[in-house]
């Protein structure tokens, strides 16, 4: 059998789709260690062990053959960034990022899909790669999409959703009921958890749900009169009448232009401030999803504005 062509082989393993893991020790001066490795895999439950490997030519081998254990982070899909810093030669590769330590002293890092703390068991050579079997002494499992490579990229693992044939029907005419399925229910249901924290600010402010669509809609089309404030708003179910644009005025918060109404450099202060929550809120929810996820549930939601608002006027 003739020895394959290095580039050719390295495409056609690259077929098999693996998740991305970052692996940390310390070196002899404690310093921190870490390497991207998709090399990460299972071998035994009882008892629980995992291997990797590492070339022999990686500087950071030294510290991985000498430290007695690592930690394995199994890479979020929101994580390739930090996967690419790690991959990278070179030092400071821990820098902007919040890491802690572990009982060994190993670090930690954050935000992971899935942490395995080892014990280096064994160490075997593997060809130009040293193989390292670890078992695991402690582990943690997060709710998040696994980073994947696959063909020399990135990749997102997606499970499929299994549909039960026998299920009942999302809504019930006969019996005025609905199930966990009903789509409008979901909508709703996801609008108002998300949005219940930022609602609790705007309550904390003493500022009503209707004053705050107010500022949202100022903030973003500039000055209005105040009729068209309200057509504006009229499908919201928090559109503002006069009284909640006056009160607004004697807050501080809106300024009137003639017959039209503005955001005072006051009220653009707040509104900011909720919209800062509002995004940070958001990117801690997003982290939970895979860019394909997030790109499939963008794509739905505008389509559903588009086939249910040709009636509708642009907010902004």
């Amino acid at each position: 059998m003739n020895k394959p062509d290095p580039i050719p082989f390295r495409n056609a393993l690259g077929r098999f789709a693996t998740g991305v893991t970052i692996v940390t020790t310390v070196d002899g001066d404690s310093e921190p260690v870490g390497v991207t490795a998709s090399s990460f895999n299972s071998v035994s439950l009882d008892p629980p062990l995992v291997l990797w490997s590492l070339a022999k030519s990686a500087h950071s081998l030294p510290a991985f053959q000498n430290s007695g254990g690592f930690n394995v982070h199994v890479l979020a899909a929101h994580q390739s960034d930090v996967s690419n810093g790690f991959a990278r030669p070179g030092e400071n590769k821990f820098d902007g990022i919040d890491w802690t330590t572990c009982s060994q002293g190993f670090p930690l890092l954050p935000e992971c899909a899935a942490l395995f703390r080892c014990k280096t068991n064994f160490q075997y050579e593997g060809g130009d790669h040293i193989i390292f079997v670890g078992e695991v002494i402690d582990y943690e499992d997060h709710d998040l999409p696994a980073l994947v490579f696959h063909s020399g990229k990135y990749a997102e693992a997606r499970t499929k959703p299994f549909i039960d044939p026998d299920a009942e029907p999302d809504v019930d005419l006969n019996r005025g009921q609905f199930t966990e399925n009903f789509l409008f229910y979901l909508l709703s249901r996801a609008h108002f958890q998300s949005s219940y924290p930022v609602r609790k600010a705007i309550y904390a402010l003493g500022m009503s749900e209707r004053e705050y669509f107010c500022l949202s809609l100022l903030s973003m089309s500039g000055a209005l009169p105040s009729d068209e404030i309200q057509h504006r708003l009229e499908h919201t179910g928090h559109a503002p009448d006069q009284a909640i644009i006056d009160s607004l005025e004697k807050r501080g918060w809106v300024a009137k232009d003639g017959d039209n109404f503005q955001i005072s450099p006051e009220g653009q202060k707040v509104f900011i401030r909720l919209l800062a929550q509002s995004k940070a809120l958001e990117e801690q929810i997003l982290k939970h999803f895979s860019e394909d996820e997030l790109a499939q549930a963008s794509a739905f939601l505008k389509k559903m504005i588009d086939v249910t608002g040709s009636d509708i006027p642009d907010l902004w």
